[in-house]
């Protein structure tokens, strides 16, 4: 039976965005109370890998497939505004989920990431944790209005990168990181923090004043 949103069944919502460059594993990442949107396409990709969505939402331009009539739908003119991924992200926020992981977002249409990586901007002060990745890079922010910090655990043949996103984020310290920076001030014109890598078996990220944009990718895109 599937779920209806408004049963919170878990804290997290997935969205399966309707490209994702290489997929990740699904199956260590979603788990069985986690409840799952799909973008448009990215209902194409959930039944691919096994997964039948709680919610398909979008303008359908991007799928094939006819989802079950016992589905919860939510269509769209496909001249809106708002994206189907900002859509979906909205849905998650207002049913009040405190962890959303986005899956996709990232890769393929240059404009479309920029305007993703705005969401993230946007509705990272909206969840707990908000995560958006791939089978290849995972990214996050940092707020220093929420908790200002995060540790990450080693990543093997892994870059780290961190970005400002506001114009100065000041207070700015990394550590256990190759290349480690104390109480530094970042800003948004130059990417001083980019293709750091992890040193250590914990890697801290910290900031005291400002939003950081924290990318890991892996470095061999072929793997």
């Amino acid at each position: 039976m599937n779920r209806t949103i408004d049963n919170k069944h878990g804290n997290r919502a997935v969205i399966i965005t309707s490209y994702v460059e290489k997929l990740p594993d699904t199956d260590a990442l979603i788990d069985e109370r986690d409840y799952v949107i799909c973008a448009d396409g990215g209902y194409d990709i959930a039944l691919g890998c096994g997964i039948r969505p709680d919610m398909l939402l979008g303008d359908f331009d991007s799928t094939e497939l006819s989802p079950p009539e016992d589905m919860d739908i939510k269509e769209f003119s496909p001249e809106k505004d708002y994206t189907d991924l900002d859509l979906a992200i909205k849905t998650a926020a207002e049913a009040g989920f405190g962890e959303l992981l986005i899956l996709g977002g990232i890769g393929g249409r240059l404009d479309h990431t920029v305007a993703n990586l705005q969401l993230l901007y946007r509705y990272d002060s909206r969840f707990d944790s908000l995560t958006m990745m791939d089978g290849l890079n995972r990214c996050f922010i940092v707020d220093s209005k929420k908790d200002g910090s995060v540790t990450l655990p080693y990543e093997k043949d892994s870059y780290l990168s961190v970005f400002s996103l506001s114009e100065t984020s000041r207070g700015v310290t990394i550590k256990g990181a190759k290349y480690n920076i104390d109480d530094h001030t970042l800003t948004r014109d130059f990417p001083l923090g980019v293709s750091n890598e992890f040193a250590d078996a914990n890697a801290v990220i910290s900031v005291k004043d400002g939003r950081l944009l924290i990318v890991i990718s892996k470095k061999d895109r072929k793997d």
